[in-house]
């Protein structure tokens, strides 16, 4: 099957069959020193171009990375990021330096500015699509959560301290 051009292999793992799907920042990559890049109100001022491209200095969430790791080889682990296609490059090799284990990356293609609930979302039904059985998948956004639940999919919640301070009608459930 041809894939995406958004998606990255990083094994010979054909995607597909058990999975686990991870976020990046806050989860695997600690994006704190980032944020200041995101205090406007309205999405339209924010310094995205700033917050992604500062992502090399990324600290590794050692939580995070030993979780990835410990993942039985029997499921395809993916890591979906909302990050921007421009970044792919400092993306990969970060994952490759902090020896973060994963079979596919899969980050926003050329103009796919959605919102990070419905870009994910659509990413999720063409893993789904490509026979991926998501049996869990992991995120700091407390919308993305909600989400997954509501496509069916067994979520987890990782708190990274990032939505603290925004007024989200989400439930923790």
């Amino acid at each position: 099957m041809t894939h995406p051009a958004n998606w990255i292999a990083n094994s010979d793992r054909a995607i597909g069959g058990r999975t686990i799907v991870f976020d990046l920042d806050g989860v695997i990559a600690d994006a704190g020193h980032r944020q200041h890049f995101l205090q406007a109100e309205r999405s339209s001022d924010k310094d995205w171009h700033g917050f992604f491209h500062s992502c090399v200095d990324d600290p590794v969430v050692e939580q995070g990375r030993q979780l990835i790791g410990s993942i039985s080889d029997e499921f395809c682990v993916v890591i979906l990021t909302a990050r921007i296609h421009e970044t792919r490059k400092k993306t990969v090799t970060w994952l490759a330096a902090n020896r973060v284990r994963h079979d596919w990356l899969i980050l926003r293609g050329p103009r796919e500015g959605a919102p990070s609930t419905e870009w994910k979302g659509h990413q999720l039904a063409q893993l789904r699509e490509a026979g991926a059985e998501i049996e869990l998948a992991l995120d700091d956004d407390p919308r993305n959560t909600a989400m997954f639940r509501d496509m069916g999919l067994t979520a987890m919640y990782v708190h990274s301290g990032y939505y603290d301070d925004r007024d989200y009608d989400v439930e923790f459930r």
